[in-house]
């Protein structure tokens, strides 16, 4: 196993802070990644609002875990336009 370094405890510590100071949550998951789906664990024990913004694209699908998530607000966008449209709409 690996050893923890300052700057990983530091980054953690960070992120945490910022879930838990946060009103809300936006996060782009067209991408898998351990450290977001983590977040976003976090942000459902802490009952914050969470949108999760994803781009489609032929052979990918969006985890069921994130769209099979009730307390999520799962968005497809194709360009910014439309991103900023859902997060202005998701902040009414």
């Amino acid at each position: 196993m690996g050893e923890k370094s300052e700057i990983d405890i530091a980054i953690y510590k960070r992120d945490i802070e910022w879930l838990q100071s946060a009103d809300v949550i936006v996060a782009e998951v067209t991408t898998p990644s351990l450290g977001v789906g983590y977040e976003l664990g976090i942000a459902e024990k802490l009952e914050k609002p969470v949108l999760c913004l994803y781009r489609p694209s032929e052979g990918k699908r969006l985890s069921a875990m994130i769209k099979g998530n009730k307390i999520f607000t799962c968005k497809e966008y194709y360009n910014f336009t439309q991103i900023k449209l859902h997060v202005d709409e998701f902040l009414k």
